[in-house]
């Protein structure tokens, strides 16, 4: 699985603001830390909001559905209307404009939603189930100095019933005056929307990248 190259890049910071619970992780495959007792859970769903400054301002609201080796997430705006639909898989992300009911290729994804350049596809399914990409938790991996702070990432977290589970994860691009902050605002395990768990049809318009 490619990782985003951080000891490679000086403009990026990661702040980590949670505790950590002491049990094994839900899938060999994902890179969990330090979960509690989520090992016999096969799938994890519930809803939560993205709020953007910078390419997009304002507010969305979305609901997921994710298993050991897949996400999808949907977003609708303040009204309900449906906007966007996310499939990853295979550490691949495949987004829908529903609005519009066309198909993004990968540059339009990046210019959608930067965070992106900063996090792998697998790594927000791994925050979806409530924990933290291992690659966070290698100080080598982190570059600490605040004069070059240009891109940051942060966690919180919440204490649950499964132990301290994270529920917000925010980006900064002070480079791109771009802001994201992606809250979990309720989880349930073991539980899917079936609703949820589809592909985008082939006949979706792709979106060129000048588009």
């Amino acid at each position: 699985m490619r990782r985003l190259p951080l000891n490679k890049n000086p403009y990026i910071v990661i702040v980590l603001i949670l505790f950590f619970g002491c049990s094994t992780p839900p899938d060999s495959e994902i890179d969990f830390i330090s979960v509690h007792d989520l090992s016999t859970k096969n799938y994890c769903r519930g809803n939560g909001y993205i709020l953007s400054k910078g390419t997009f301002d304002g507010r969305l609201n979305f609901t997921f559905s994710t298993s050991r080796d897949s996400a999808y997430i949907q977003f609708r705006d303040i009204i309900g209307r449906k906007i966007l639909f996310l499939v990853i898989a295979n550490n691949e992300i495949d987004a829908w404009d529903m609005r519009n009911n066309r198909r993004y290729n990968k540059e339009s994804i990046l210019l959608t939603l930067p965070m992106f350049e900063l996090i792998e596809p697998n790594e927000l399914r791994t925050f979806l189930w409530g924990s933290i990409p291992s690659i966070f938790s290698d100080a080598n991996n982190i570059k600490s100095e605040s004069e070059i702070l240009h891109r940051e990432i942060q966690f919180q977290s919440v204490q649950t019933q499964f132990g301290s589970l994270v529920n917000n994860i925010s980006f900064r691009m002070s480079d791109k005056n771009s802001q994201i902050s992606l809250e979990i605002t309720e989880r349930e395990f073991d539980e899917q929307y079936p609703h949820l768990i589809r592909e985008i049809p082939n006949d979706i318009i792709l979106i060129n990248e000048s588009s």
